[in-house]
């Protein structure tokens, strides 16, 4: 039985022939890294229709690779390496005693050396990571901003010695990146995720604990608000250890609607907390958070419409795919009208629930409709929608209504606290959808009021 464990690269041993597993994002930027050091490498996907032409020379059946001679393997992190079935050249990578490493692990042993930000947890990695970036990016350091946030680090040259990479790291990551010293690494919390890849939450907690296992003497290990975090530590360490507080919130968070919500609060926290580590002043981190954009699919205001006295701001949140994500979601706004629905990756929605009294009616729509119905009923008022479409057409026509009539704001959301796989290429086509259906809404009301004006 294969373990999590990663059989780290020989000290100082030159790279000099490897593997690629998955050829995605990950696995072609692996491939262009390897060949730009001149390094000969085997590239394999299952889906033959993956391998770029461009690239068919190096591609091999993975069972046919001289396995003997290999330095490493590079997996993708779509790619299992134990659970729930390991695929077929990890137990050949075991068996021939080859490490199986991330893009970052092979960054790490090939790209000039430079300062390392690791920022991990189950929700927020992706919005603290790029806040962290774009501070430091307005303070005037040189920096490299990827991982899971999108861009594989392979694609990107190294920052410099004095440059910053700033890198947002999965579980699956962490598990193949033994070599990993980060000067600072942040955990921004932990809630049951992946489990199928995992076998566990203590495992799936151990995956994530390896962030904080090899921090410099002189770096900095931040940790959200919550305690139990605390067990993430390693037995021995030499670094500072900083648990976040309200006080660590920069003052302009509340002046930006991306980072609205507690959650957000924290996430803002966790990034001001890591740029004075790096001597970036208060009025520069305040600054810089007003010109922050946020990102799309997360919290994104797509669209708003001016009703006269109040407004109905429209509001992506399709990134939010468990009930946690949501239920972040749910807690950053009032009369919310909240389309919410997909392939179920859980069946409670207990944290939403807990949120419920902001929000003034469910849209239920996609394969999980019924189990929602079931789970949300006697907490919100409920309507069943054909599809995502029928869904925010009608929560766009009952928040304009409560807006016009109580005079106060409302905010049609998508934060659907499920998978997009049921209609969706993925979360970033959901999302999209919904934002091109806000701002055709919204351009519907105000040619509406500019034909009563005259």
């Amino acid at each position: 039985m294969l373990n999590a464990e990663s059989i780290p690269l020989k000290k100082n041993q030159p790279i000099q022939k490897i593997g690629i597993i998955g050829l995605g994002k990950t696995g072609i930027a692996s491939i262009k890294l390897a060949i730009g050091n001149d390094i000969k490498i085997f590239i394999y996907d299952d889906k033959i229709e993956n391998v770029p032409s461009e690239f068919s020379s190096f591609f091999m059946v993975y069972n046919q690779w001289p396995w003997h001679e290999l330095d490493a393997v590079v997996f993708s992190p779509g790619v299992p390496t134990y659970l729930p079935t390991p695929h077929k050249a990890a137990l050949l990578a075991k068996k021939f005693n080859v490490p199986i490493i991330s893009d970052v692990e092979l960054v790490i042993k090939l790209q000039k050396a430079s300062k390392w930000v690791i920022i991990t947890g189950t929700n927020g990695k992706s919005t603290t990571t790029a806040l962290t970036a774009h501070i430091l990016k307005c303070s005037g350091k040189s920096v490299a901003v990827g991982g899971n946030l999108g861009i594989s680090m392979a694609d990107l040259d190294s920052p410099g010695s004095d440059g910053i990479r700033v890198v947002e790291l999965s579980s699956y990551q962490l598990e193949i990146t033994p070599s990993l010293r980060p000067d600072v690494s942040a955990i921004l919390n932990l809630s049951p995720d992946h489990l199928d890849r995992h076998g566990s939450m203590e495992k799936y907690a151990a995956a994530k604990a390896k962030a904080a296992k090899n921090v410099k003497s002189e770096g900095l290990i931040i940790l959200g608000t919550d305690p139990t975090l605390l067990k993430l530590l390693p037995s021995e360490y030499t670094c500072k250890i900083q648990q976040i507080t309200k006080a660590d919130i920069p003052l302009a968070t509340k002046q930006n609607f991306a980072l609205s919500g507690l959650h957000n609060s924290e996430n803002a926290a966790v990034a001001a907390s890591i740029c004075r580590y790096f001597n970036i002043s208060e009025k520069q981190i305040n600054k810089s958070i007003l010109s922050f954009e946020g990102l799309p699919h997360r919290l994104q205001l797509v669209a708003s419409c001016n009703l006269g006295k109040t407004q109905l701001h429209i509001i992506n949140d399709s990134k939010a795919t468990n009930d946690v994500a949501a239920s972040k979601a749910l807690s950053s706004f009032k009369h919310i009208f909240w389309c919410v629905g997909g392939l179920a990756k859980e069946n409670k929605l207990s944290n939403c629930i807990a949120q419920s009294s902001q929000v003034e009616r469910a849209y239920l729509y996609g394969s999980s409709k019924e189990l929602f119905q079931s789970e949300l009923l006697g907490s919100v008022p409920i309507t069943l929608a054909n599809d995502l479409e029928d869904a925010t057409t009608r929560a766009f026509v009952d928040a304009k209504k409560l807006s016009i009539e109580n005079g106060v704001d409302s905010f049609v959301l998508l934060s659907p606290a499920a998978a997009s796989f049921d209609a969706y290429e993925n979360f970033e086509a959901r999302g999209k959808h919904f934002s091109d259906l806000a701002k055709k809404l919204c351009q519907q009301v105000s040619k509406k009021e500019q034909a009563n004006a005259r």
